[in-house]
């Protein structure tokens, strides 16, 4: 289900959790037990974050899949575009899709950490708005995106 309808039709307050894949077998392990738990909540649905904190894209993936498939959990995937081309953003998606996931967040992303040579995609698009306009047109996702109200650090102008 979209979330816009989600919250459109409810009369109660919704309730949601964001996690993020996890970085080692012991955090995998800690994980599942905690999905578990939280699935028992009966939560209105469960964001998961995009390769942050130190995680993979593939672990989002895999964690993206067992709450929408295994878990029949409502998903808003996290998807951070900065520094792809247009086709691995497509791949992304595309993997989106066949998984079910109907909602995704949209964000910029920030420069990979470990990575300190780390160049762009040359048709990298720059801002979130830039993928969401890349994304509308091509697939039916609810799309959200996170935004700075006071103006991002790397914003030439607030206009």
């Amino acid at each position: 289900m979209k979330v816009t309808k989600l919250w459109s039709s409810r009369q109660k307050p919704t309730v949601s959790f964001e996690l993020f894949p996890p970085k080692s077998p012991k955090g995998a392990e800690k994980l599942e037990n905690t999905i578990d738990t939280l699935a028992g909540l009966k939560p209105d649905f469960v964001s998961v974050t995009f390769g942050a904190g130190g995680s993979t894209r593939e672990g989002s993936h895999q964690l993206v899949d067992k709450l929408k498939n295994e878990k029949m959990l409502e998903v808003v995937a996290y998807f951070a575009g900065y520094g792809l081309g247009p086709e691995d953003i497509s791949a992304v998606l595309d993997d989106y899709q066949a998984l079910g996931v109907e909602n995704v967040l949209v964000v910029r992303g920030d420069l990979p950490r470990e990575q300190e040579n780390f160049k762009p995609h040359p048709q990298s698009l720059p801002h979130a708005s830039d993928l969401i306009a890349f994304i509308r047109p091509r697939y039916s996702f609810c799309l959200a995106a996170a935004g700075y109200p006071e103006g991002h650090i790397d914003c030439q102008s607030k206009d």
